[in-house]
């Protein structure tokens, strides 16, 4: 028994048909990182991409003229759109003094933004001082 226990203990082992773990271990994660670093580049590309559509339709200048920002001051300042002949108009309704009838105001965007914009500057002016008022003679 003792020859034959010899011959076996010398011979090598049988090929593994799977590579060994150490192998299989180490490629996955230059593999993943290299995967990593194309998601990171893919999304940080997908977020840009998502960025610049959010600017650019804020700052793109719908059919009608206006743009986002500019309708919502309309809005608040309690303007509402309407379409007539293919023309978008903003209007709201008010009553004049003496009256107990109210009317519907309407202007174009770009001439009611002008009025908001200088009045908003009057006020400016009134509330600093720097209204240059003469005297009427």
């Amino acid at each position: 028994m003792g020859v034959g226990s010899q011959a076996f203990a010398t011979d090598p082992p049988p090929p593994n048909p799977t590579p060994p773990a150490a192998t299989t271990a180490t490629a996955p994660p230059a593999a993943t990182a290299t995967e990593s670093a194309t998601a990171d580049a893919a999304s940080t590309a997908a977020a840009d991409k998502a960025k610049s559509a959010a600017t650019a339709a804020k700052t793109a200048t719908p059919p009608n003229g206006v743009t986002p920002e500019q309708a919502k001051t309309l809005r608040s300042a309690g303007y509402k759109s309407q379409v007539r002949n293919g023309i978008t108009y903003y209007c709201h309704n008010e009553t004049p003094l003496g009256s107990r009838f109210e009317k519907s105001v309407c202007g174009t965007p770009d001439d009611i933004l002008r009025t908001i914009t200088n009045s908003q500057e009057l006020v400016n002016q009134m509330q600093h001082g720097t209204i240059n008022s003469s005297p009427i003679h």
